[in-house]
């Protein structure tokens, strides 16, 4: 089952330009070549120009055969419905973060990111206990920042991991 996510940028006319990604929507994949190789917003226009996703890798490319997944892989390009399967160019706009939000809810397994201010967000929609209720939080946070906490709790992970194991071997 692929991990969905959803990829946008925010225009100076307050617009949002929308595309579906398909593939390892998680952070540390899209999240990371995001970050690493869309930091330039003439770049992240070129991506979403090209419509729905169906994997993001390092370069947009050109177009190749669709299903010859080892030859977007070797080249380490993006993989486009339109440009290399031939659909209709697909991508959608909103004149509200709502509105995004609402469309990418539906679509994305939770990895919503947007490119604003020269920057990268993804959406953070952990929930707060609050007098033992769930609230529900609803924020982007800069894509850094969340790369870095998800590398530091695997990193904690690791470690209780080698520590339990020496602990059985006691």
């Amino acid at each position: 089952m692929a991990t969905r996510s959803t990829i946008a940028k925010l225009g100076k006319d307050g617009i949002i330009k929308a595309v579906y990604c398909h593939s390892d929507g998680y952070l540390e994949h899209n999240g990371k070549v995001l970050n690493e190789y869309y930091k330039d917003e003439s770049k992240v226009d070129e991506l979403l120009a090209q419509g729905d996703i169906s994997t993001l890798d390092q370069n947009i490319g050109e177009k190749l055969p669709f299903n010859d997944y080892m030859l977007f892989h070797e080249k380490k390009q993006c993989r486009f419905y339109h440009r290399d399967r031939g659909e209709d160019l697909m991508f959608n706009e909103f004149e509200s973060d709502t509105e995004y939000l609402e469309w990418a809810g539906d679509i994305a397994n939770g990895f919503i990111y947007l490119y604003a201010y020269g920057a990268w967000y993804v959406y953070d929609n952990k929930f707060v206990k609050c007098y033992d209720e769930p609230l529900p939080t609803y924020k982007f946070v800069e894509l850094e920042e969340a790369l870095y906490e998800k590398d530091q709790a695997c990193q904690a992970w690791l470690d209780l991991q080698i520590k339990l194991k020496k602990h059985k071997n006691i």
